[in-house]
C-alpha cells in the first residue's frame, strides 16, 4: 500500500512528454545517446520496427555503454518491446523483441530521497528524461511509440556456439547450457549435477518467478562438501515469488527460501561492501544434517535474466555450514574494518 502511494506521487512528476518528434529523430538527435542509436541504426529488424510498429525502446545512455564490454550483435533488440509502455503501465515484465522474446524484469523500490524508482531488469530508469511518446501514422492507424533512458546495458543471455544456440532459458535450461555460455572461467558441473541425482530438475524449470543462486565449481571444495548438497539445500538456493537483481534489492533484508518451515527455516539476504555484492543464507531453524548458522559467499557472477527469473552465481553453497564459518568471521572483520576506516576518512574530509 505504502509503495503503492509513493509509486502514484512519482507519476504525478514524471510526465508523459507527447511529440511530434518520430522516436528514430528523439533518440537521433540526443547526443547522450549516439552509441545507442549506432546499433538501432545496424539493425534492419530495429529500423522496421521504428517505421511501422508500436514499440516501447529502454535506451542505454553512452555512460553505461562505457561499462559495458559484452557482444552487442542484435542487442538493440533486447532493448525494444513491441507493447507502447509508459512507466505506470509496466507491470512485472515485459517481453522483449530478441530472438526467443526473453522477458525483462521490472521492479520498483522506494526512492532514496522520495518517490519511487523504477529498474528493468539491473538498470535503472530515468524518470525525469523518460515516458517520451511519439505518434505513427501507418496505413491509416496510429502507432504509439515510447522511450525510456536507463543508466545500464541490459544483457541477455547468448550461446557462444553457433551449434547449440539459446533462446530464452528457464534456469535448468541455462545450467544445462552453461558450457556454451559467457560465463567466463566459471563453471557449474558440480551443482547441476546434485541437482539432476537429487531430482530437483522441476524447481529450475517451473514457470514464475524466482531467484535462483548458483555456488561456481571452485567452492565445492573440500571434498565432502558436494555430498553436503542434498533436496533442502538445493531448495535453500532458491527465493520464490522475488526476482531480485542486485542494484534494486536492499541490504540486509531477509527472503525467505524455499526451505521455510517449522522444522527447517532459511532466509537469504544481500549485502554489499567495497563494490561488491555478497549474498547471506540464514538456517534461522536447522536440524541434524542441516545446523543452524551463517553463511556467506560472494556472488561472482550477477543478474544473469532467465525466463523464469534470475540467476546469480556465486563463491560457494549456501546452507553448508563447516570450514567456512571461520571464512565468514574473516569476512566480517574485514567489513568492519572498511567501515572503521570509511567513517575515518568521512570525519576527516568533513
Amino acid at each position: 500500500m505504502i509503495l503503492s502511494f509513493l509509486f502514484a506521487a512519482a507519476l504525478a512528476v514524471v510526465k508523459i512528454h507527447a511529440s511530434q518528434v518520430t522516436m528514430d529523430a528523439k533518440i537521433r538527435d540526443d547526443s547522450d545517446l549516439s552509441q545507442f542509436y549506432q546499433l538501432l541504426e545496424a539493425s534492419q529488424v530495429a529500423n522496421t520496427t521504428l517505421t511501422y510498429r508500436h514499440v516501447t525502446v529502454f535506451a542505454p545512455t553512452n555512460r553505461a555503454f562505457q561499462k559495458y564490454n559484452g557482444s552487442t550483435k542484435n542487442l538493440v533488440l533486447y532493448h525494444m518491446s513491441n507493447r507502447p509502455l509508459a512507466i505506470e503501465e509496466l507491470r512485472d515484465s515485459i517481453s522483449s523483441e530478441l530472438e526467443g522474446n526473453p522477458p525483462l524484469w521490472i521492479t520498483r523500490r522506494p526512492g532514496k530521497y522520495s518517490g519511487v524508482d523504477v529498474y528493468i531488469n539491473n538498470a535503472k530508469i530515468y524518470l525525469e528524461q523518460s515516458n517520451f511518446q511519439s505518434k505513427l501514422k501507418v496505413n491509416g492507424d496510429t502507432m504509439t511509440q515510447v522511450l525510456h533512458i536507463i543508466n545500464e546495458v541490459l544483457e541477455p543471455v547468448r550461446s557462444n556456439s553457433a551449434e547449440s544456440p539459446i533462446y530464452n532459458p528457464n534456469a535448468f535450461q541455462f545450467l544445462n547450457q552453461s558450457e556454451n555460455l559467457n560465463l567466463g572461467d566459471h563453471r557449474v558441473r558440480t551443482f547441476r549435477q546434485r541437482i539432476v541425482i537429487e531430482k530437483k530438475e522441476p524447481i529450475f524449470k517451473a514457470e514464475g518467478r524466482f531467484t535462483f543462486f548458483i555456488p561456481v565449481d571452485e567452492g565445492f571444495k573440500p571434498e565432502p562438501r558436494p555430498q553436503k548438497i542434498d533436496q533442502l539445500v538445493i531448495d535453500g538456493h532458491v527465493l520464490p515469488n522475488e526476482v531480485l537483481f542486485t542494484a534494486p534489492t536492499p541490504e540486509k533484508v531477509p527472503y525467505p527460501t524455499l526451505v521455510f518451515s517449522d522444522n527447517l527455516r532459511v532466509v537469504v539476504s544481500f549485502l554489499k561492501q567495497q563494490n561488491k555484492v555478497y549474498v547471506q543464507s540464514d538456517t534461522q531453524v536447522g536440524d541434524a544434517n542441516h545446523p543452524a548458522g551463517v553463511v556467506l559467499a560472494e556472488i561472482v557472477k550477477a543478474n544473469i535474466p532467465v525466463r523464469n527469473g534470475v540467476v546469480h552465481l556465486i563463491q560457494r553453497p549456501l546452507m553448508v555450514v563447516d570450514s567456512t564459518v571461520k571464512d565468514f568471521l574473516e569476512v566480517s572483520a574485514r567489513f568492519q574494518l572498511f567501515q572503521v576506516r570509511f567513517y575515518e576518512h568521512r570525519a576527516k574530509v568533513c
